[in-house]
C-alpha cells in the first residue's frame, strides 16, 4: 500500500505534464478571402503566375466552366491533393482543410 501511494502521485504528475505540452492551436481560422488574396490569387487573378499555371481566373465564368459542376467537395480535395500545375494545398501548407475549402467556396462563389 505504501508504494501504490508514490506511483499514483508519479502517475498524475505525469499526466498533467503531457495535457500541458500538448500544443493548443487558438489561431483564429482564416476567412476564405483572406486565404485566397494570401495564397490563392497569385495564381488565380490572371497575374504572372496563372499563366504560368493555366490557374482559371477567379471571376472569370468562361474559365471555371468545365471546374464549376465537379462542386466544393471535389473542387476541395483537388486543391488539397494538387492538380494539374497547382502544388498541393496550393502551396498553403500552413492552411487547414477548412480554411481551404473555404477558399475554394469563396472562388467558386466569385466565379459562377
Amino acid at each position: 500500500m505504501n508504494c501504490i501511494r508514490p506511483m499514483l502521485v508519479a502517475f498524475v504528475c505525469a499526466a498533467t505534464a503531457a495535457v500541458a505540452a500538448t500544443p493548443v492551436n487558438n489561431a483564429p481560422k482564416q476567412s476564405g478571402e483572406a486565404v485566397y488574396d494570401a495564397h490563392c490569387a497569385k495564381c488565380h487573378s490572371g497575374g504572372f503566375g496563372g499563366f504560368f499555371t493555366r490557374a482559371p481566373k477567379v471571376g472569370k465564368r468562361k474559365a471555371w466552366k468545365s471546374l464549376l459542376p465537379k462542386g466544393v467537395d471535389t473542387l476541395t480535395a483537388n486543391t488539397l491533393a494538387g492538380a494539374g500545375d497547382m502544388a498541393p494545398r496550393g502551396e498553403c501548407a500552413a492552411c487547414t482543410d477548412e480554411e481551404i475549402r473555404s477558399a475554394v467556396e469563396y472562388m467558386v462563389e466569385k466565379s459562377q
